[in-house]
């Protein structure tokens, strides 16, 4: 599984978490980068990623929107390493997600 990380993350996850998520890929590194909401989940979806974010507006956008998984890390501000070691400890939780009916995970750190 593969995750897509949001404008709003470090583009170091795709390296720091790439023994488990392999071909993950950053917004701000493939024209993602301001394009809004619906244009990532639509690129997520298209090409099977998991999006990873800290918006809290993709709760309200996924009751809307048929698409792809969607982890929030919410309030989500600290450190890139411990972002990375919450998406570790839930790694399972996020491969569940892709067959869950919800496709919505809320972490906290």
């Amino acid at each position: 599984m593969k995750l897509l990380f949001d404008e709003g993350l470090s583009p170091r996850l795709v390296e720091i978490l790439d023994d488990l998520f392999p071909g993950s890929e950053s917004a701000l590194h493939n024209g993602l980068a301001g394009t809004g909401d619906t244009q990532i989940l639509n690129y997520a979806g298209k090409r099977g990623f998991v999006l990873v974010t800290t918006d809290s507006d993709f709760e309200t956008l996924m009751a809307k929107f048929q698409g792809p998984g969607v982890v929030i890390l919410r309030s989500c501000n600290y450190p890139t390493p411990i972002a990375a070691g919450v998406l570790r400890r839930n790694a399972i939780r996020i491969a569940e997600l892709v067959k869950s009916r919800d496709r919505l995970l809320i972490l906290d750190r």
